[in-house]
């Protein structure tokens, strides 16, 4: 059986872990990474191409999956918006060293990386990324292009909203809520829910002084 032809957008850090996550499943062929300003020719051994109109037709054409490899969740739920218009789907890619449990469920778009664990009846969405190492407990709801970052680790029943950020090493006790693009710093330990669009960190988390932006434009 032939292979889903893939391809990436981006080319930075982010996506030397996704290329890796795809290659470990060995289910798509991989074209290569687009960039608006490639600053490389390749990446892993894998062309980085100039994002233009000819390239991206040509991959509509062959019925190409998409998938946008940029960190940033704000930038990164806008892409997507913008791929998919275009008419393409994503595609999600799950390390092999990942266990995601049979009753859960995973959006397009979302990468899992190596070592993490999505428990039982756990609800991931579209464009997320779940870091090296982390784990989402059972019956836990992460929202579309969160970013849960290496280490963190989210008890049951814990709903974290439409792009939050939780910082490495995050722990949230069970029940919480984490709302819309807050952000929490690293080693942050969650006992109380978050407010939408705030920034809180240590332990017990704390606000901060220093607010959540609002988007890359602002």
């Amino acid at each position: 059986m032939s292979k889903q032809l893939v391809f990436i957008l981006g080319g930075g850090g982010h996506a030397k872990m996704v290329i890796e996550a795809f290659l470990s499943m060995d289910r798509y062929k991989l074209f290569g990474c687009l960039d608006t300003s490639p600053t490389s020719d390749q990446i892993l051994g894998f062309p980085i191409f100039s994002e233009n109109e000819d390239t991206l037709g040509r991959l509509l054409e062959a019925r190409a999956l998409a998938f946008v490899a940029i960190g940033d969740n704000r930038l990164r739920e806008r892409v997507s918006g913008q791929v998919q218009l275009r008419g393409f789907e994503l595609a999600t890619a799950i390390a092999q060293s990942a266990y995601i449990s049979p009753s859960a469920l995973v959006g397009p778009g979302t990468v899992v990386m190596p070592k993490a664990v999505v428990g039982s009846m756990a609800r991931i969405g579209r464009g997320v990324i779940l870091n090296t190492s982390s784990s989402v407990d059972h019956d836990s709801i992460v929202g579309d292009y969160a970013h849960i970052a290496p280490g963190c680790h989210l008890a049951g029943n814990v709903q974290v909203d439409q792009g939050a950020m939780l910082g490495i090493g995050t722990c949230v006790i069970p029940q919480r809520r984490i709302g819309a693009w807050s952000i929490l710093g690293a080693n942050s330990t969650v006992v109380r829910d978050i407010p939408a669009e705030t920034t809180y960190v240590g332990t017990p988390a704390r606000e901060a002084s220093v607010p959540a932006p609002r988007s890359l434009d602002s």
